[in-house]
């Protein structure tokens, strides 16, 4: 949901270890990495950054994150019923909350909770194959609306060599994500028939966290994919001298 968002405070901390203030924007105060109160002078950035997450930024390879747009994503692939998500368009991506943020140098590592008090994700639908006797092959529009969903995050780092230079490879370490309270509706999952698309989303929406749990694989995809594809690309830029300072 807010995987961007995730990426953006991990390239932005580790920036402010840096005394190079040419990599930042004007607008950011850097920190001193040996600095005891590092965790406080992070937090006040990330106060700093907010308004401006909603346009991008640029400097920061960052996009628009109200809305945030992402790539096609297909659930249950194996099964008999396939559902694919096209057009997907996350709001209130850039109201988040930092809750937690660990940050370790020395090894690399980097810890982080983030919570989104509120997120509606629009995006259009296709459902194709069969359940029990009835047969899908409908699309239409989906709309849903999240409360406070928490990610938890951890990443580790892993140096390597290019031109001479050393550089950081981020993978993922853990990373879960909880959602407090939804509401989904998928339109048009039966045509035009009002009263079953209707009973049909009650169902759904009575089933929810069953649902959602089931979608735990296909969420962790997503933001693996957001996260480390935006990370990796930033520090295919800076080398380890450049980003952390000696």
């Amino acid at each position: 949901m807010g995987f961007r968002v995730v990426a953006l405070i991990l390239f932005v901390c580790i920036s402010w270890s840096n005394g190079e203030e040419h990599t930042l924007p004007s607008y950011i105060k850097p920190c001193n990495r040996t600095d005891p109160n590092i965790h406080k002078c992070v937090e006040e950035n990330i106060e700093i950054l907010k308004p401006h997450l909603k346009e991008g930024i640029p400097d920061l390879f960052i996009p628009s994150l109200d809305p945030l747009l992402i790539p096609p994503t297909c659930v249950n692939e194996e099964d008999q019923v396939k559902v694919i998500f096209t057009n997907i368009h996350i709001f209130h991506a850039d109201k988040f909350q930092l809750d937690q943020f660990d940050l370790d140098l020395d090894h690399h590592k980097v810890n982080l909770s983030i919570t989104f008090p509120h997120l509606r994700i629009k995006s259009t639908y296709n459902v194709n194959g069969k359940f029990w006797i009835v047969t899908f092959d409908e699309q239409g529009p989906a709309d849903g609306n999240y409360t406070n969903c928490q990610v938890h995050l951890g990443l580790k780092g892993t140096p390597f060599t290019k031109n001479h230079k050393e550089y950081l490879r981020w993978e993922k370490e853990t990373i879960s994500l909880e959602v407090e309270d939804s509401h989904v509706v998928l339109e048009k999952l039966f045509g035009n028939h009002t009263d079953i698309n209707d009973k049909t989303n009650k169902v759904i929406n009575e089933n929810i966290e069953v649902i959602i749990n089931d979608l735990q694989p296909v969420i962790q995809r997503v933001v693996s994919d957001f996260i480390f594809g935006v990370v990796n690309k930033l520090f295919e830029n800076y080398s380890v001298k450049e980003l952390f300072a000696d």
